[in-house]
């Protein structure tokens, strides 16, 4: 007798053959796909002040010193948001997932005097009887 798993073909056909095709059509298209030369900044160019210029509303050559060209920082400040809300959003999501609550209140290990006897401590070690660490 062998318990071996069994390809299970029923159904999948259909979507099977979907993927494939998009598949082709994405490599079709990545692979075709033209981007033009890319292009660096200039000398002296003060990307920094440029988007500190941006998100300030000042004009750049009122920040740039001797032998600093402005970039244009509208292109990044957009990016830079974007991401700084990003990153706000995420750390907003960490704060909800790592708060622990039991019925509607916050709880918190070995603050209470019904600590179960299997607890243990932050560092993983056992807590005394009295709730306290060791």
């Amino acid at each position: 007798m062998t318990n071996q798993p069994r390809f299970n073909t029923e159904g999948s056909l259909t979507a099977g053959l979907a993927a494939v095709g998009l598949f082709a059509v994405l490599g079709g298209v990545f692979l075709t796909a033209s981007f033009p030369v890319p292009v660096g900044f200039p000398d002296g160019a003060a990307i920094t002040k440029s988007l500190g210029a941006a998100l300030f509303d000042i004009a750049p050559g009122q920040l740039m010193g001797e032998g600093e060209a402005a970039v244009p920082g509208e292109g990044f400040l957009v990016a830079f948001l974007l991401v700084g809300v990003l990153l706000d959003a995420a750390l907003d999501g960490a704060v909800m997932l790592a708060k622990r609550e039991e019925a509607g209140e916050n709880v918190s290990l070995g603050t209470g005097t019904d600590t179960p006897e299997d607890a243990v401590a932050a560092d993983g070690g056992p807590l005394s009887s009295d709730g306290g660490e060791n």
